[in-house]
């Protein structure tokens, strides 16, 4: 298994070439074997659109931090304690920067 990381700390959904090309094959055979054409807009009645990627977040780990801090603060009610430096950057490290 390698030890690579991602480049640039980002968490989210799938990027998109994947999900259009998935797409685009998926619209490609539902044609073939219907043998009709699609309207404009038809392709969102052959491929869900919650398959797009909508959401994502590029995220260091100071601006990290800072939310966390900022959360805390604002809620401390949420909190059953501060927010520990060692354990949110491990979390940080699984979203953001692991593969």
């Amino acid at each position: 298994m390698s030890r690579s990381y991602k480049k640039s700390p980002y968490c989210g959904d799938k990027k998109g070439k994947d999900k259009k090309r998935v797409a685009n094959h998926t619209v490609r055979n539902y044609l073939k074997d219907i043998n009709k054409v699609l309207s404009k807009g038809g392709f969102k009645k052959v491929f869900c659109s919650y398959d797009i990627c909508d959401y994502w977040w590029l995220q260091s780990w100071e601006e990290y931090w800072e939310d966390c801090l900022r959360g805390y603060r604002e809620h401390p009610e949420w909190y059953k304690q501060p927010p520990n430096k060692k354990e949110e950057y491990r979390s940080w490290y699984k979203s953001y920067k692991m593969k």
